[in-house]
C-alpha cells in the first residue's frame, strides 16, 4: 500500500508540473514585430512594427533572412545569411561587415530578441510563426 500511495504521488506531482509550453522551438520562420532604436536619451523601448522580414533557423545549423538580420532596418530587399548555435542562443552573419561578431538572443515565450551595434540601444524583437 506504501509503494502504491507514493507512486500515486509521483504520478500527480508529474502531471501538475507545467509542461513546456514556454520552450518555444528554434528551427523555423520568425517574423519581426517589433524594433528599439533609442533616441538617444535612454527613453527608447520597443516598438510595434508592420514588416514581412523573417528570419529562417534550419536543422543543418544556417540561419537566413529575407532582409539584413544584424540590424533593425524593416526593408526585405537584401538577403542575408549565417550560422547559429541554439545552445549557446547566438547567431553569426558576416553581412554587416563583422564575420567573427556574434548577436546572441534570448527566448521568451513565442519571442526572440536581440540587440545589434549602435551608439544607443537598438533591437529586434521576432515572434515565432
Amino acid at each position: 500500500m506504501k509503494k502504491l500511495s507514493i507512486f500515486l504521488v509521483l504520478l500527480l506531482v508529474l502531471v501538475s508540473c507545467d509542461s513546456d509550453d514556454d520552450n518555444v522551438e528554434l528551427i523555423g520562420d520568425w517574423q519581426l514585430v517589433e524594433v528599439l532604436a533609442d533616441p538617444g536619451d535612454g527613453s527608447g523601448t520597443f516598438t510595434p512594427v508592420t514588416s514581412s522580414k523573417m528570419m529562417t533557423f534550419n536543422t543543418d545549423g544556417t540561419v537566413t533572412s529575407n532582409g539584413i538580420m544584424c540590424d533593425i532596418v524593416l526593408n526585405t530587399n537584401t538577403q542575408s545569411n549565417g550560422t547559429y548555435s541554439s545552445e549557446r542562443l547566438f547567431f553569426q552573419t558576416d553581412a554587416c561587415g563583422l564575420p567573427d561578431n556574434e548577436y546572441t538572443f534570448e527566448i521568451n515565450g513565442d519571442l526572440l530578441t536581440f540587440f545589434v551595434p549602435c551608439i544607443e540601444p537598438c533591437g529586434a524583437r521576432y515572434r515565432k510563426l
